[in-house]
Order: structure tokens, then C-alpha cells, then sequence
């Protein structure tokens, strides 16, 4: 698994309510409950987490993987709604 400074960057600046949750970020990522796969390729890795600053919110990894598997995270961004993820349900836990 791939973040780079660019995406961290990104990350902190469009969503700094998860600057501090960076952990979590790879957690969701290596153990989603769902992930989903978006218009343009990329898959979202999705996970409920209880105990967040904000409360109870899903946490969407929004990442690319390349033919080998490792994965390139893009962005990340907490949500409330399932139905406000868009793409294909193509994985549940």
C-alpha cells in the first residue's frame, strides 16, 4: 500500500478532519468491510469505525491497484451514508 506526500497532502488540505487519522486510513484499506468500484477503475475501500472526533462514520479509501496488487492511495474521506458511495458493490466482508 501506497500513500505518497502528494496524496497525504491532498488528504489533509480537501479533508482535514482526517489529519489526524492516518492509521486509520491504512486500517480501512488493509480490513474494509465493502469496497466498491468507481467509474473510472478506481476501488473504494469502506469501514465503519465508532469512535471518531466526528462520532460513528464510514471511512472511504478511494485507491487505484496496479496488475501486481499493490494498491496507490488517491484520497480518503469520512462519510455518514452508504448510499452517497458511488459504484459497484463488488466486495463484502
Amino acid at each position: 500500500m501506497t500513500l505518497s506526500e502528494r496524496a497525504w497532502r491532498h488528504i489533509r488540505v480537501r479533508h482535514p478532519e482526517l489529519s489526524d487519522y492516518r492509521s486509520l486510513i491504512r486500517e480501512a484499506l488493509a480490513n474494509p468491510e465493502l469496497v466498491f468500484r468507481g467509474a473510472q477503475e478506481e476501488r473504494k475501500a469502506v469501514k465503519f469505525f465508532v469512535e471518531t472526533h466526528l462520532g460513528p462514520k464510514y471511512l472511504v479509501v478511494v485507491f487505484r491497484q496496479d496488475a501486481d496488487g499493490r494498491k496507490a492511495i488517491i484520497t480518503a474521506y469520512f462519510t455518514s451514508d452508504l448510499k452517497r458511495i458511488k459504484g459497484e458493490l463488488i466486495w463484502k466482508a
